[in-house]
């Protein structure tokens, strides 16, 4: 992995995420999309959260992808959110870090991925949750 980003470095310094994912474990899922680059999972009272990385600075391409079924969630309690290290990815455009995030059930769990393509100089992630307003 390359040097933290200036845009991840703010993150982690005010404080990292808006909110810890252990205020939404023990919660049934009944919806969950990647609309924008952010998982957007709804539970069975109506509240939505967010996931997705917030290190973005200047001039990175962030996006974020899944192979799984979302609609997998559906139906189940939450009983993790966790990120975990990915590879770098080598391509010929630059540098292309990746960060896995997995959202577990008490039936399964899918993983995504937050992908992060820069020139050298904008590592790093800042995964946070917000609540949908």
């Amino acid at each position: 992995m390359n040097m933290i980003g200036f845009g991840a470095m703010l993150h982690y310094l005010s404080s990292g995420s808006e909110h810890s994912p252990d205020e939404f474990v023990g919660r049934t899922i009944t919806a969950a999309s990647i609309i924008d680059n952010r998982l957007r999972i709804t539970f069975e009272d109506g509240e939505q959260i967010k996931i997705w990385d917030d290190g973005q600075s200047c001039c990175e391409n962030r996006y974020m992808s899944t192979d799984d079924d979302l609609n997998s969630l559906c139906g189940h309690r939450l009983v993790r959110i966790e990120g975990k290290p990915g590879p770098d990815i080598d391509d010929s455009s630059g540098d292309h870090e990746t960060c896995f995030v997995e959202v577990g059930t008490d039936q399964g769990f899918v993983t995504l991925v937050n992908h992060n393509e820069h020139n050298g100089y904008y590592g790093g992630f800042g995964l946070t949750i917000t609540k949908v307003p």
